[in-house]
């Protein structure tokens, strides 16, 4: 199936969505106002809550059907026109134990991924995908009643791309935030490096302030500043083992297509912009320098 058929496709099941959300919204209206004229609350919140629910149901589907649509079908020829050779599986992610081995945050009491593209550019491997961590928490009620519920800590884009060389230690950079603390778990100490801007912006921690100094040269250092500026929300970096992990809290889900607009070129480029980042990134940070091999 051609690019143009495929995007006539997308846009017919999107139109079925919105069809599909204009019933729902009259489902509801009609079992409120059923509720209304029988004047009873009672009556009116539980037509409301049935409604809402049916409404929901007639929608749910339709519109997970169309984003696996989008991810099945468009996608790959939107990888296509980069031009790089990727492989793509919108049902896999980096896997917990990869992200667990940047020692970036503690671990999860729930992990999703989704969105896995891997490949090779200028022989550096990498990796990115959706990662969705959350913590358990635990509350009791005035009455003593025991509530769970999960609060999100990361949502966003998590690349890795790995070396041939194993880095001395570990080396974090973390966009600086007021709440946060010492990088969770390490034995590290804070690194002040001759970069004031940078300072302000990143908190620098590491195991040896001889191989940070080393690792983070000026022109990383201009690179990585650089880089922060292309992504809203936080931005941490993590050189341990043979990897750099970057990890890009925007508090978004990459590749989702709109719903209440048509997929136009706007989108499509930015789209192909965000596969495009992987390799860019490797020519921005110059992550095929010797330093980074045998």
């Amino acid at each position: 199936m051609n690019y143009n058929q495929t995007l006539e496709q997308l846009e017919n099941k999107r139109k079925q969505i919105m069809k599909k959300i204009q019933i729902g919204i009259g489902i509801v209206l009609v079992s409120l106002l059923v509720g209304f004229l029988f004047g009873d609350t009672q009556v009116l919140v539980f037509a409301g809550i049935i409604s809402l629910v049916i409404a929901v149901g007639i929608v749910a589907d339709s519109v997970t059907k169309y984003k696996n649509h989008f991810k099945n079908q468009l996608m790959p020829l939107l990888i296509n026109k980069t031009g790089m050779n990727l492989e793509y599986n919108y049902r896999d992610g980096v896997g917990k134990d990869t992200v667990m081995g940047s020692k970036l945050f503690k671990k999860p009491d729930r992990y999703h991924c989704e969105d896995l593209m891997y490949g090779t550019f200028e022989d550096v491997r990498f990796m990115s995908s959706d990662v969705h961590m959350q913590e358990r928490r635990v509350t009791h009620d005035s009455k003593g009643r025991r509530h769970v519920h999960y609060v999100t800590y990361f949502l966003g884009r998590w690349l890795v791309y790995d070396f041939n060389k194993e880095f001395n230690g570990i080396i974090q950079v973390r966009e600086a935030s007021f709440l946060e603390g010492h990088p969770w778990g390490l034995n590290v100490d804070k690194i002040t490096l001759e970069d004031v801007e940078f300072n302000k912006k990143f908190k620098t921690y590491a195991t040896n302030q001889h191989d940070a100094f080393y690792v983070l040269t000026p022109s990383l250092i201009l690179n990585m500043k650089k880089l922060e500026q292309r992504f809203p929300g936080k931005i941490y970096f993590s050189f341990i083992g043979s990897q750099l992990h970057i990890a890009i809290y925007n508090s978004k889900n990459s590749f989702e297509p709109p719903i209440f607009s048509s997929i136009d070129e706007n989108f499509i480029n930015e789209q192909i912009q965000d596969v495009i980042i992987l390799q860019e990134i490797v020519k921005e940070l110059r992550l095929n320098r010797d330093i980074f091999k045998k």
